[in-house]
């Protein structure tokens, strides 16, 4: 028989410690493995009532009714409810559904995305429900780093050097004719999205051991070769640099101790920097041509909906990555062609109908794609990948609000000890978003009950030394 519910916290601090039978302790936390491994599993999914509905969107699901129908479960569930985090989304939520009801051409349409958005605030609760729950989240995350690399790298490899004969777990990118890295994750971003931020909270936890800063250092820099992501290079060296500034300027002990705690952040800068820096010296030097093919399908680095409503048209060409000027996309930064291009395409569409009321209150969620289509890509519905822009787009300038409210509300609740993490991994986020549609998916939402949960035994005792 279960016992009360005891927690060690306070009603907004959520992250409960209950009394569990060893059966119930031992379902909730496979259940909560099975969230984190779904996580890296978006390219799963499968069509139930017109929708397609991902693996990864299924068991938050099957996690968030057990804690409900659970007596000893159900009220730390509530209680992390209340926190200011989940407050917060949730009135996110709640606006965007508002605005659909009011501004949406098509509610079927912008259901796919609301639904979603009720599925991450599922997740977040029950990931905040449990404060084992979430140090559990936290250690499988960080085991992944590695070896979610040199797959991904493995994958790239052998796609590229049989060109396309072994192709598992890639994606050709017919703008630079190369394949990319995706693994079992929707396209290279968000494989290379979910490497980077795990990366960031492995490397500046407290007490990192040497062989995993090697490992991490090695492993991660050809990940990212493999995702042929820049964005994913950006925000890992902006996340890492934010870290390190914060940790400098806020610590309180000497410069010896301040730097001993951001070197493992700064080996993997050292790395990223060599790495990449080969990369783009042996890339091609000649301009390759940008321009997208009407009848090929997008590149790997241009999200694609995330309903997947409507399928991209099938290429009439057979991939040739045999072209070394091509393939130079980590040194391309051309915004008159290219992803970057794209998205300032896409940007100055939506800015066609953010205009008067629908400025301040938004569109309805999930709309731009019933006005515009794709650029480059006839009969294909637009979608927007940037985050800003998207929020703004669906919900004006009182969702954009919100979501800005959330991120503040992040690094508020976060404990003292770990700000300086906060600050680097959201502000890596920040921008991975900006130019990913990584925002809906799971990872995101394990990462902040991460980041919120309550210091452990041993990061006060580090904390204390």
């Amino acid at each position: 028989m279960e016992r009360g519910v005891t927690v060690r916290f306070s009603p907004v601090d959520a992250f409960a410690r209950p009394s569990l039978t060893g059966r119930t302790r031992l379902i909730t936390l496979v259940l909560i493995a099975a969230v984190v491994v779904s996580s890296f599993l978006g390219r799963y999914d499968a069509e139930i009532v017109g929708f397609r509905v991902r693996v990864e969107q299924v068991v938050p699901l099957v996690l968030a009714g057990w804690m409900l129908i659970h007596p000893a479960l159900r009220p730390a569930f509530v209680r992390a409810l209340r926190h200011p985090v989940p407050l917060v989304y949730l009135t996110f939520v709640a606006w965007n559904v508002v605005t659909t009801l009011v501004f949406s051409p098509s509610l079927t349409w912008s259901a796919s995305i609301l639904v979603w958005l009720v599925i991450d605030l599922l997740l977040l609760v029950s990931m905040m429900t449990l404060a084992d729950g979430a140090e559990l989240a936290g250690r499988i995350g960080r085991l992944s780093v590695a070896p979610w690399a040199l797959v991904g790298f493995a994958a790239y490899v052998v796609a590229n050097l049989t060109r396309g004969q072994i192709a598992f777990g890639t994606d050709f990118d017919y703008l630079y004719e190369v394949y990319v890295a995706r693994v079992t994750a929707i396209e290279a971003n968000i494989y290379a999205s979910i490497l980077i931020f795990w990366t960031l909270l492995a490397i500046t936890r407290r007490g990192i051991g040497r062989w995993e800063i090697a490992a991490i250092a090695v492993s991660v820099p050809i990940g990212l070769v493999a995702s042929q992501t820049r964005t994913a290079v950006f925000s890992l060296v902006l996340g890492l640099a934010v870290f390190g500034l914060f940790t400098v300027f806020s610590l309180r002990s000497s410069w010896r101790e301040r730097v001993r705690r951001i070197a493992p952040a700064l080996v993997l800068i050292g790395t990223l920097v060599i790495t990449y820096g080969i990369v783009a010296a042996l890339g091609g030097t000649e301009p390759a041509d940008r321009t997208l093919p009407a009848t090929a399908s997008p590149s790997a680095s241009v999200s694609a909906p995330p309903t997947g409503t409507t399928p991209s048209p099938s290429p009439t060409r057979e991939p040739d990555p045999t072209n070394p000027e091509q393939q130079n996309k980590i040194g391309d930064v051309d915004f008159q062609g290219g992803t970057i291009g794209f998205r300032l395409e896409v940007a100055g569409l939506a800015a066609q109908e953010m205009k008067g009321v629908n400025l301040w209150f938004g569109n309805g969620t999930n709309t731009f794609g019933l006005r515009h289509e794709q650029p480059g890509t006839p009969g294909v519905s637009g979608h927007i990948i940037m985050l800003p822009v998207q929020v703004l787009y669906d919900g004006g300038i009182v969702g954009l609000g919100l979501l800005i409210a959330l991120f503040v509300a992040v690094f508020v609740c976060v404990p003292r000890p770990r700000k300086p993490v906060a600050a680097g991994l959201l502000a890596s986020y920040l921008l991975s978003a900006t130019l990913t549609s990584m925002f809906w998916f799971a990872i995101t939402w394990i990462l902040l009950a991460v980041l919120l949960r309550p210091l452990t035994e041993d990061e006060r005792d580090l904390d204390l030394a």
